[in-house]
């Protein structure tokens, strides 16, 4: 039994809208296979069912894998992590406790940022206390600094 373009098409935007009540973003690519079936059919690449469902199956999870393999990491190369603030980065302050390598101290910047003056602070050198610092990473609530000079 042939299926017409038509029931390729509903089936595709079904499946692509039940994306929405599924995370993960993996259901999305039947749909597109199912689009691209409907394609096929109407173009008249498709004839047969078998053909038709075979065509549906393969490039669904050639989709999946094309998303998944390449293109989600792509997509995500440039983008910061929500946990780091990159607004944090190169301001100036004062170490108020010493911080050393593995042991946090806390620093406190010279403007008053997101409400906050006084940060908990992490560094690979030693820095005394008193000595001038400036933000080179935002790790959630902690700062990564370095000596100014």
């Amino acid at each position: 039994m042939n299926l017409s373009p038509l029931v390729w098409l509903a089936v595709g935007i079904v499946i692509m809208a039940m994306e929405i009540l599924l995370p993960g973003f993996v259901i999305f690519w039947f749909g597109l296979g199912g689009l691209l079936t409907a394609l096929g059919v109407y173009i008249g690449l498709l004839k047969s069912a078998e053909a038709q469902w075979f065509f549906f199956f393969v490039s669904s999870l050639a989709l999946l894998g094309l998303w998944f393999g390449v293109l989600k990491k792509k997509l995500a190369a440039g983008k910061t992590a929500d946990s780091r603030d990159p607004t944090l980065l190169d301001l100036k302050g004062v170490c108020t406790r010493a911080v050393r390598p593995g042991m946090p101290g806390e620093v406190e910047l010279f403007d008053n940022f997101h409400g906050i003056k006084t940060w908990q602070a992490e560094s690979t050198d030693d820095i005394p206390e008193g000595e001038e610092i400036r933000v080179v990473e935002a790790r959630g609530i902690k700062l990564v600094v370095a000596k100014l000079s």
